[in-house]
This record gives structure tokens, C-alpha cells and sequence, in this order.
């Protein structure tokens, strides 16, 4: 059996039709609805919204300005007794939204990568750290292995 597609402009709208179901609506305002127009509307002042979700291979995000991107976060990155204080009282990272807040609101791609970015870099920061306090106490341990090698055995007799 063979669909037919059907468009109809009526009252400044354009609809798909098929086997009497709206599956595409595009609207005066702009807005676009693609699924079963009768159980959906674009929320807010989205511009699309499509039922069941979208499969694609790329997506770009744009920026308005600088002030959309986070790129201070080596400025303010958190001592890890506050990462273990926030993990330890709200089960989640520093500066991260909780679930019920994104149960609630969802989230905005840019907003959530520019966060996780932030996460990243404090990562790197704690490691970078990390590191430079290793290699201190690695040349502290092989000075002292030194000093034990040259240390004449005391009380000891052959």
C-alpha cells in the first residue's frame, strides 16, 4: 500500500498531509512542527520542534559573543575539598546543574558543553599540579636513597 503526500496551504500555515495525519507543519510565525501535529506544538519561542527526535551526523553550535564560552575556568578552578564537599552534599560536580534542575528545564548544548569544558580544564589543572608535587617528591626520594647509599653502616660489623 502507497502513502500519499499531500500539502495544503490553508490560514497562512503549509501542511504535509498523509492518510488524513499532518506530519509537517510550518507555521506564519516561522515555527515548524514535524510528527503528528495534532499532539505537538513548538513550546516557548522554539522554532522547531520534531517528535521522536532527530538522527544527524553533524550540528553546529554558534556563539553570539565571548560571553557564551567560559574561557576563565583555569581562573576559578575549585580547591578539591570543594569538588568532594559538592559530590559528598548534592551527589553531583562542582557547578554542575542537578538532575532534578535538568529533569525540569532540560539544557542548552552550548551552555552544557562550555560546562563540561570547565570540568575538563579543572581536571587538568588538579593534574598539572599533581604532577608538579610528583616530580618534587620523586627528586626528594632519590636525594634520600642517595643519603642512605652514602650513610656508613653504623653498629653493623662484618
Amino acid at each position: 500500500m502507497r502513502s500519499i503526500l499531500f500539502f495544503v496551504f490553508i490560514s497562512m500555515m503549509l501542511c504535509f498531509t498523509t492518510s488524513a495525519q499532518e506530519i509537517l507543519l510550518l507555521k506564519s510565525s516561522g515555527k515548524v512542527v514535524i510528527g503528528d501535529t495534532s499532539q505537538i506544538m513548538t513550546p516557548g519561542d522554539y522554532n522547531l520542534y520534531v517528535q521522536n527526535g532527530i538522527l544527524t551526523e553533524r550540528v553546529k553550535v554558534a556563539l553570539k559573543s565571548t560571553a557564551e564560552w567560559s574561557d576563565d575556568a583555569f581562573d576559578k578552578t575549585p580547591s578539591l575539598g570543594v569538588v568532594e564537599q559538592s559530590i559528598t552534599e548534592n551527589q553531583h560536580l562542582h557547578a554542575m546543574p542537578s538532575v532534578e534542575t535538568l529533569l525540569k528545564n532540560g539544557y542548552e548544548l552550548k551552555e552544557m558543553d562550555a560546562l563540561l569544558l570547565q570540568q575538563i580544564e579543572w581536571l587538568w589543572q588538579h593534574l598539572l599540579t599533581l604532577s608538579k608535587e610528583n616530580e618534587a617528591m620523586a627528586k626528594e626520594i632519590e636525594v634520600l636513597q642517595q643519603q642512605l647509599k652514602n650513610k656508613p653502616s653504623e653498629g653493623i660489623q662484618k
